[in-house]
């Protein structure tokens, strides 16, 4: 939470409803965004209602985080509230802009209004958006999360929080016509050979 993952990859949600969108409206959009700690990330960007919903998962498929922000006639947030994985309200989120209309920095503070992290965006002399840059201002003034209860077992029992990836800050989904990272290699599990049976060792004595 305190460091700003790496984005390993990228991949469309599997909602066929999603690529559909309305009828006379934009496409509503979903991506699944995989971060360097096993947790992941899917977003819903809906332009015709102007409204983006992030909600990020910890290792343990708990929901910790759930963002939902209002966005402009571009499909760009403008500001957003961050619940946490029960659905309690914990932070609220406002974005900056350039005089290019080029987003600047995404504020997030708590309830109090104090604000305890920045996301920079910071583009090349071409135009072109680089990395965001996570900015930890206040780290006493950050919300406390509570992970969703997830009953593995049917019985009524919850497994116990996997981690805080809460993931304050806004995820960053590359601008149409940027390539992803490609996905980590899972490495394959090796296959152990079979042990020789004890009575045909004997016999071959």
């Amino acid at each position: 939470m305190k460091n700003c993952a790496v984005i390993l990859g990228i991949c469309s949600l599997p909602l066929a409803a999603l690529s559909q969108g309305t009828a006379g409206g934009q496409p509503v959009v979903g991506r699944t965004i995989y971060h360097t700690d096993d947790s992941r990330t899917e977003s819903v960007r809906d332009p015709n209602n102007r409204e983006m919903t992030e909600m990020t998962y910890n290792t343990a498929g708990q929901l910790t985080v759930k963002k939902v922000f209002l966005l402009n006639d571009k499909g760009e947030p403008l500001q957003g509230n961050v619940y946490d994985g029960r659905g309690n309200l914990v932070a609220r989120c406002q974005s900056v802009y350039d005089e290019f209309g080029r987003r600047k920095e995404d504020r997030l503070t708590n309830l109090k209004g104090q604000l305890f992290q920045q996301v920079i965006h910071e583009y090349s002399k071409d135009g072109k958006a680089l990395t965001p840059k996570v900015v930890n201002v206040d780290t006493a003034a950050e919300p406390m999360i509570k992970p969703a209860a997830v009953d593995y077992t049917g019985s009524g029992a919850t497994a116990p929080p996997a981690g805080n990836s809460s993931r304050f800050a806004p995820i960053q989904i590359p601008a149409d016509g940027a390539q992803p990272t490609a996905p980590a290699a899972v490495p394959e599990a090796k296959e152990e050979k079979p042990k020789a049976n004890f009575f045909k060792k004997l016999f071959k004595k």
